[in-house]
């Protein structure tokens, strides 16, 4: 079993992030919102505009759930800058800041501390050594790496928006219109890829431009559905201050399951 297999089996609440709903969503339209096979053109026309809108993105913010694991919130830029939160409810939050493409810092609240030791007392009073004497130094403080040190995240596929959009098509030969709903007092539908398993939806208004709202895609096979904001906006990414930073060096054994390896998450 891999490394990262591992480390999901005994922790994928934190090493996983995403989004929930579908884009498409649920609830009753009026009749006239229902799609018609006269309108099967205008689908494909609509979704293919947002699919490029979308892919076209310089600056997005992009939140939602991962499957039953963690809310993701983050706002990312082609320039490698992206900042946000995971938050794995019970099992605590973790904030991170991208500068660049080139560094990366991670600050994990006292709930996900207390995951990890909990993950050590299961290995042994060494790992729980090495984890308190780690959490000593990093409790309250950002976590600096490389992005090699963290590439398992995928909260760095979701920062990076050429992966993060690699596998969004730029147009749709076939499209579907479902279950239109008032969304804050706008009507909205999904639609969807046809023929059925293409793995791409998007919400978009029920009239006028189609601007993406919310868009369901892969990344490297893993599902993603996602809301999707604020397109333009700068993303504010900077570096913590050095008294609130340690390196990722300084808490070697923080995570219990591989002690010898750097570890910021």
């Amino acid at each position: 079993m891999g490394n990262r297999t591992r480390r999901t089996a005994v922790l994928c609440a934190i090493v996983v992030l995403g989004a929930g709903g579908v884009a498409g969503c649920g609830g009753s339209g009026a009749e006239d919102d229902k799609p018609s096979a006269e309108k099967g053109g205008n689908e494909v026309r609509r979704m293919s505009a947002a699919l490029k809108t979308l892919k076209g993105y310089d600056t997005v913010r992009m939140n939602g759930r991962y499957m039953s694991i963690a809310d993701i919130d983050l706002r990312a830029d082609r320039e490698g800058n992206c900042v946000g939160t995971l938050d794995f409810g019970d099992d605590g939050r973790t904030e991170f800041v991208h500068v660049g493409g080139e560094r990366v810092w991670h600050r994990h609240d006292d709930a996900v501390l207390a995951t990890w030791r909990r993950l050590a007392e299961q290995t042994g009073p060494d790992a729980v050594a090495r984890h308190d004497k780690a959490a000593k130094k990093v409790r309250g403080k950002y976590i600096e790496s490389s992005p090699a040190e963290v590439e398992e995240n995928l909260e760095l596929r979701l920062c990076d928006l050429d992966t993060t959009f690699a596998d969004v098509p730029d147009s749709v030969s076939g499209a579907e219109a479902r279950n239109p709903e008032t969304k804050a007092g706008e009507r909205v539908v999904g639609l969807v890829q046809q023929p059925e398993g293409a793995g791409v939806s998007v919400q978009v208004p029920v009239t006028g431009t189609p601007v993406p709202l919310r868009a369901g895609f892969e990344i490297d096979g893993e599902p993603f559905e996602l809301a999707i904001s604020d397109p333009g906006e700068p993303v504010k990414a900077t570096p913590p201050l050095a008294a609130e930073t340690v390196t990722s060096a300084e808490v070697t054994g923080l995570f219990p399951e591989n002690p010898k390896s750097t570890q910021s998450r």
